[in-house]
């Protein structure tokens, strides 16, 4: 389905949330999941798109993604930091999911997630 305009967002391994799935919202909508080292696509219509992960209290900042009729656009995410990082559950959880662009990603196949949960 690479034809259709999807954004891909690719979850990184990481030991810290393994088992725990983020919540994704586009454009302040719950979307789908994404579970640890997994890659998901969601469809969506071209232009520019909020987008934002939440587990629990904690959350990523809110990325602003374009995404170009009939292209991918491709993010990744992942805990921030590791026990190190600890302190951000508490005192900064709007910064304890990172999530940002990846330029250059070569387009994948992928089917866009449904709301299955």
């Amino acid at each position: 389905m690479i034809d259709s305009t999807l954004l891909v967002l690719e979850r990184i391994h990481h030991y810290r949330d393994t088992i725990r799935s983020y919540h994704v919202e586009i454009d302040g909508e719950r979307v789908g999941t994404i579970r640890n080292d997994k890659t998901v696509g969601f469809e969506v219509d071209p232009g520019q798109h909020s987008v934002r992960l939440r587990l629990l209290w904690i959350a990523s900042p809110v990325y602003l993604a374009e995404v170009s009729p009939g292209g991918q656009t491709h993010l990744r995410c992942g805990p921030n930091g590791g026990i190190t990082q600890a302190w951000r559950l508490f005192f900064a959880p709007r910064t304890a999911i990172f999530l940002h662009g990846v330029e250059d990603a070569p387009p994948i196949e992928i089917e866009p997630e449904s709301d299955s949960d």
